[in-house]
């Protein structure tokens, strides 16, 4: 006669491949999301450096592509991700190079740190790039980067490359030239739709993706300002808009949502989290953004992550100058699949308890 036993059952489990729920379900169905990417910041200085000292020793060259420096957040691994679903680096091209044209079914975008005379070439349509310009490449469309001038470029790349990867659904193709015929007016997107409430009358509306390829600091610049007029603001993020499809009022990529907010003079906003992941980049100013309890302070050029459903709230350290900040995030993921969810922080005003500081160089010191 056999005897059957709890440990023979599970013996058996092991050997067909099955596993028991009962045994699984706190980990596989967690009463409140358990995120593995930890709360970071790159300094500016060592990325610029480190940028810099790439440009100078490693080539661009077909099956490279792209000199592009991978933001990897130290809670992933060793993964070269930012977040479980973005990939942020910094991506540096010098002066008179070309970064050659292909595809890929990952979305992305490109925020101009700074440099004259780059330019970005999606789908035959040239626009020339300066700081603070927003550039999009919707997937399988192919683009290029290259400059004209003799001074080097440098910009934030944001892409969905681990989700693209995860879902097993990347597919990349080089173009069979360096770069793409220009087949449009220089800036033609920009020209044609860059005034976003007005569409040629003729053309039918681009719904999936946005029909203009760069969004220009300018424009943009003085949207913040208007709004700032307007007196309207968020409690969690102050001055902040997201950049969008002109034709539909969707996001600019079906993955990822590209924001940029102002923290006005003296600025503290509120706590909350959210279902989404972001990773910032310090466009103007100086402040901190209390993560989870710890105080990360950051100035121009630096790069932080917020993991999902992690507290934070935003500080301008000034009391003159405001701070502007750039962040790519994955919410139009969350809101597609109908998971995103997002929280205020209740206690002490809405205002978080200091426990900690982060220090680049050391991860996070307890005050």
């Amino acid at each position: 006669m056999i005897t059957d036993t709890t440990d023979r059952l599970y013996s058996d489990m092991q050997s067909h491949h099955l596993m028991p729920l009962w045994t699984l379900e706190k980990d596989i169905l967690p009463w409140s999301p358990k995120p593995k990417a930890l709360p970071w910041l790159w300094k500016w200085s060592d990325l610029y450096e480190i940028a810099e000292r790439s440009g100078a020793l490693v080539p661009i060259e077909r099956g490279g592509d792209r000199r592009a420096i991978a933001l990897a957040n130290p809670g992933l691994g060793g993964l070269p991700h930012a977040t479980p679903t973005l990939w942020a680096a910094v991506q540096w091209l010098n002066g008179r190079e070309v970064a050659p044209a292909h595809r890929h079914t990952a979305q992305a975008v490109r925020f101009i740190i700074d440099g004259q005379g780059a330019f970005s070439t999606v789908e035959g349509d040239k626009v020339y790039l300066e700081r603070g310009d927003m550039v999009i490449n919707p997937p399988w469309y192919w683009h290029d980067h290259g400059s004209d001038s003799d001074e080097r470029a440098v910009w934030m790349d944001g892409l969905d490359i681990p989700l693209n990867n995860y879902l097993d659904a990347s597919f990349f193709e080089p173009y069979k030239g360096e770069t793409q015929a220009v087949s449009a007016v220089l800036d033609g997107t920009a020209l044609k739709y860059g005034v976003g409430q007005m569409r040629p009358a003729w053309e039918p509306r681009s719904a999936q993706y946005p029909p203009i390829f760069a969004y220009k600091w300018a424009e943009t610049e003085r949207a913040l300002n208007n709004v700032a007029k307007v007196g309207a603001a968020s409690p969690f993020d102050d001055v902040a808009l997201e950049y969008t499809n002109p034709h539909s009022g969707g996001p600019v990529m079906d993955t990822i949502t590209c924001w940029i907010q102002m923290l006005r003079p003296g600025v503290h906003t509120q706590a909350h989290r959210q279902v989404n992941s972001a990773v910032y980049y310090v466009f103007e100013g100086r402040g901190l953004t209390v993560i989870n309890g710890i105080r990360f302070d950051w100035e121009k050029g630096d790069m932080f992550v917020i993991p999902g459903w992690a507290w934070h709230e935003h500080c301008n350290a000034s009391s003159e100058e405001r701070a502007t900040l750039f962040s790519i995030q994955d919410t139009p993921v969350m809101r597609a699949l109908n998971k995103y969810r997002e929280e205020a922080y209740t206690e002490n005003d809405g205002h978080q308890s200091v426990t900690g500081v982060f220090r680049p160089a050391a991860g996070f010191d307890k005050v």
